[in-house]
């Protein structure tokens, strides 16, 4: 079982402007195809998205793909989405709009899909993205996401938590999810955390996580940061060159289902 997590920035490419030149708008058939073609290279079995697109074009990219979609809106304008090869039992968003949206927590998106991993398996995939600048904003967040995920064990504790976590590895997200017993996919097997913002010398931030409940750490067997041509660029910017986002993609394999 493959898992990946990657913000595609709307996809629309980095820098929007260069790569529209080649794609067009990121609502166009091109530009569709084009990330089909990159999230086939990837060849994950579940993969989750953040700073999505509107629906369309997603459900476009997911048929010409020949799989499943949940999307989980934003309040705001960053929905999440879930591409996978298994079947979708249900979904559950936990961002919701409120007159006051963007000043709360879950501004960007939460959600979780329980997913059909074999006829004896079922599998809780939660997708997050955090709040970028506002430490006290994520930290209401992680309080927040640890209950969803206390009230998602009952049904079941093989569970995977991925997203943009937009925060230092110290921070309370992090904790709540180490006590709860989670590892982290990259500290286990890919041999430590690394950066996953690394484009065109922008410096560098380690905020693209996957974690993994108790159960499946033993499962682990690789985890790595997708760093090849395409995904990343060293620089420096110049007319015509683009990558397919300001992130990198992170994927976990596990001898699992």
């Amino acid at each position: 079982m493959r898992i990946g997590t990657y913000n595609v920035l709307g996809l629309r490419g980095y820098p929007p402007a260069e790569a529209e030149k080649d794609i067009g708008d990121r609502l166009s058939e091109t530009a569709a195809q084009h990330f089909v073609n990159v999230f086939n290279e990837l060849d994950c079995d579940i993969l989750a998205l953040q700073e999505g697109v509107p629906f369309p074009q997603i459900q476009r990219v997911a048929h010409a793909m020949g799989q499943n979609l949940a999307t989980f809106p934003s309040p705001i304008s960053w929905p999440g989405h879930l591409l996978t090869r298994y079947s979708i039992v249900e979904s559950r968003v936990f961002s919701h709009t409120t007159p006051d949206a963007s000043d709360r927590p879950l501004s960007r998106t939460a959600g979780a899909a329980l997913l059909q991993v074999s006829d004896q398996a079922k599998l809780w995939v939660v997708v997050i993205h955090f709040h970028p600048s506002r430490r006290e904003l994520r930290d209401r967040e992680a309080d927040i996401l640890r209950e969803r995920i206390q009230g998602l064990m009952p049904i079941t504790d093989l569970m995977v938590v991925l997203g943009d976590f937009n925060c230092r590895i110290d921070e309370q997200i992090h904790q709540h999810l180490k006590a709860m017993g989670f590892a982290n996919a990259m500290e286990s097997v890919g041999g430590g955390i690394q950066a996953t913002i690394d484009t065109f010398g922008k410096g560098t931030h380690s905020i693209d996580h996957i974690y993994v409940s108790e159960p499946l750490t033993p499962y682990l067997t690789s985890a790595q940061v997708i760093r090849r041509e395409g995904f990343r660029h060293d620089g420096p910017e110049a007319p015509g060159l683009w990558v397919h986002s300001d992130h990198l993609p992170v994927i976990a394999d596990l001898d699992f289902g």
